[in-house]
Order: C-alpha cells, then structure tokens, then sequence
C-alpha cells in the first residue's frame, strides 16, 4: 500500500494504492483544492456556507460583467480557503477546441477555465483546467 496525502476526488479504487487513489504531491493536493474551491457551490459544504464559486451558476450569462464577476470570485474564494496559492491568471476557454474533450458539446451550455497559479513554498507554476458543463 502506497503512502499519500490525501485520496484523489472523485473517490476510485487504485490497485497500487489500495482501496482509493492517492494525492502523492503536494502540488496534487493543492490542485485539487482549487478544483474543489472552483465547483462547489455557495451553501452546498455543510458547516461553511460561503464556500466555494459555483462556477455552474456562472454558465447562462456569458457576458463580460459575468466573466469578471466570476474572476473576482475565484480570487476571493482562494485569498480566503488556500491562502498560501497566487492566482496569475484566469483565461476562458472554447472546451470545443480542446483535444482532450470527449464529450458532445451539440446540446450543452459549457465554459473552460484555465487557472494559473504559483505555490510560493513549494516555489511551483501550475495550471487547472476544468471544463464546466451542464451535463457533466
């Protein structure tokens, strides 16, 4: 049984881990709790009810007010939850050109987002990509 820091979400069975994949890095655990951050929604974290962006509740008014709006959020929302990450920037992206996208995109209200952010001590760059959809 492998050692990590945390089981990797969505919960799945690892046969080199045991009964759930692991979070082996902390870069891992960090990114994961950006992607969590992003996608919960306000009110849905019991016990802590300012949580989370709802970057779903973002996807019926694509304007520019919205995209900055759900910047701004972003932000707020990591200064407050994973202070110890720096947001460089936050781009908006057409999943439909991605080569990694499998899903048909005909009949969906979707948006991509592509984070980056820097991790001070661990003196690391990286980036998340997320594909928020209605039908996802």
């Amino acid at each position: 049984m492998a050692i990590g820091f945390s089981p990797s979400l969505p919960l799945r069975y690892d046969g080199l881990d045991g009964y759930y994949k692991l979070n082996k890095t902390l870069a891992d655990v960090v990114q994961q709790n950006l992607k969590m951050v992003v996608l919960t929604a306000p009110g849905e974290r019991i016990m802590h009810p300012d949580f989370g962006v709802g970057a779903r509740n973002f996807l019926f008014d694509q304007t520019e007010e919205t995209y900055q709006n759900l910047n701004t959020k972003i932000v707020q929302q990591v200064r407050r939850y994973i202070p110890f990450i720096r947001i460089i920037n936050i781009a908006l992206t057409d999943v439909r050109l991605d080569e990694t996208a499998i899903h048909d995109y005909k009949d969906t209200q979707y948006m991509g987002l592509v984070i980056k952010y820097y991790i001070p001590n661990l003196n690391l760059n990286d980036t998340l990509k997320i594909t928020v959809a209605t039908n996802l």
